[in-house]
Order: structure tokens, then sequence, then C-alpha cells
């Protein structure tokens, strides 16, 4: 089993030591491993799939924004199913995006 990512969120920091202990234990009960130097721990945010994401919101990173913005407008088919893709990743930070 591979297992890119696990973002673990909690209210406090007892929760937080709570859901750590028992994702360890499914792990250790599943034999799945972890290599510890790509873990971050109880870090107040962290950069995910071209966002930074943290206990208050999500947020885009400005460069990959920039690079939308930059975009020609699509001149064909293809180019405007790339173009409406990005649109709908992008969505949830449009305002007024409908």
């Amino acid at each position: 089993i591979f297992i890119d990512d696990i973002i673990i969120f909690s209210d406090t920091i007892d929760k937080y030591t709570k859901h750590l202990e028992t994702i360890f234990s499914f792990f250790k009960k599943k034999n799945i491993s972890i290599t510890l130097a790509k873990s971050y721990i109880v870090y107040p945010s962290v950069e995910l799939l071209n966002f930074y994401v943290n206990r208050f919101r999500l947020t885009n990173i400005e460069h990959y924004i920039a690079a939308f913005r930059n975009l020609a407008f699509p001149n064909n088919l293809k180019a405007v199913e790339q173009y409406i893709s990005v649109l709908e990743f992008l969505c949830h930070l449009i305002l007024y995006y409908t």
C-alpha cells in the first residue's frame, strides 16, 4: 500500500495526540510504514496540492493563480476543456463563480 499524503487536523493538542495515536496504531496493525524524514507533525500550516492549509482556511499559492491569470484565452476545443478543468479546480477561490 502506498499512501502519499495524510493530513490530521484537530481543535486541541489533546485531540491531535489521540488522533495520531489512532493512526499510528492502525498503521502498526496493518504493517504500514511511515518515512520520518518526510513527516511533518504539529505544523501550523502545510502546502498541499498547490494550496496552503491551516486551521483557519484554505488559501491559494499566488504563483499558481498568477500562472492561471496569464493563460491565453482558449481558441480550440481542447484548450477550452483544459481551461474549464482549471476553473473547476479553482472555483472555490473565485468570488461569484457559478
